[in-house]
């Protein structure tokens, strides 16, 4: 990993320990209902771009996307080219997780989420295989700044993965290639971890109009390399507007965007474009549904997927 790589994740934890007295918060220690106004403008969730609220909460997701028009072109076991199919490949998710604030600074989290993913038809399942993902999460989150309309906050991110992959393509050519069926890769089982420091950073224009943006920069091991460490870098941006606020309609909507980097790389370079709709009748609980497009790495280094998705969240306040 580059060394420049390092000395960015070494800034944001030293933000961490060694936040000076003069970014601290009040003197009174707010609840996670009231933390999450500024300017009078009360922020939403979303299920890829964090904020920097250090409040105790929970939240659950269930959610699904889509690969749509997917062309694959298939080769018989001695790599000649077959014919093109159009195809598509399902993913599913259901998550949960849970913060807690500690102090008047601080807060910690964990959360869980299933995924998984199958081509659609025959073929497509041939040649995509599918597989069943978990992924764990921790992470710690220290406040920097709060002023009347603007939240500073730096955290540090950690998240493990594992993985049942299905094969069928790699099953064939591996007994084509002269391979034992005792090791053939039918069914494979991996395990990956990154770590990321991040800068999270939510501004109200007025109770009507937000705007939050985060960074993430770190680490990701790679599995198709013997467990090397990559980059592993993410920015994002997403804006907000409440009508509770002007027009007394419990609707907020959210428009954003993030870019993970190495883009070409399955463990760091997905990204998307992200549009929600969400109940804001309440102060205690946001519901609503989150979708959008997403570009999606995949291993074969036959270019990413595109697809639509659809996230149904729900977050507590407590």
């Amino acid at each position: 990993m580059k060394p420049v790589h390092f000395l960015t994740i070494s800034l944001v934890i030293a933000g961490l320990v060694m936040g000076s007295d003069a970014w601290a918060a009040g003197d009174g220690e707010l609840s996670a209902t009231a933390e999450r106004h500024l300017g009078g403008h009360a922020f939403m969730p979303s299920q890829y771009i964090s904020d920097p609220f250090i409040g105790t909460n929970y939240s659950s997701q269930v959610g699904g996307a889509k690969a749509i028009s997917i062309t694959r072109d298939i080769h018989d076991l001695n790599g000649d080219y077959l014919t093109t199919i159009e195809g598509s490949v399902m993913f599913g998710s259901l998550g949960m997780s849970f913060q807690q604030q500690i102090g008047q600074k601080w807060a910690v989290g964990a959360g869980g989420a299933a995924l998984v993913r199958s081509g659609t038809n025959a073929l497509s399942f041939i040649n995509d295989g599918a597989n069943v993902k978990i992924n764990q999460f921790l992470w710690a989150k220290r406040l920097l700044h709060r002023g009347e309309k603007s939240q500073l906050s730096a955290g540090l991110d950690w998240k493990y993965s594992t993985a049942t992959l299905f094969s069928p393509l790699e099953f064939a050519q591996h007994i084509a290639d002269g391979g034992s069926l005792l090791d053939a890769p039918l069914v494979l089982d991996v395990k990956a971890w990154a770590l990321q420091g991040s800068v999270q950073w939510a501004y109200a224009f007025n109770p009507t109009y937000a705007i939050r943006a985060n960074g993430r920069f770190g680490v990701v091991e790679d599995i198709n390399a013997g467990g090397v460490l990559v980059a592993n870098h993410q920015v994002s941006v997403m804006g907000e507007v409440d009508f509770k606020s002007r027009n007394d309609i419990p609707l907020g909507i959210t428009l954003g965007t993030f870019q993970g980097f190495p883009s070409d790389r399955i463990g760091s370079g997905l990204s998307g474009y992200l549009l929600g709709f969400w109940y804001t009748g309440k102060e205690d609980f946001v519901v609503g549904l989150e979708t959008g497009w997403l570009d999606i790495p995949v291993a074969d280094n036959s270019g990413n997927l595109d697809g639509a998705f659809g996230v149904f969240n729900i977050k507590y306040f407590f």
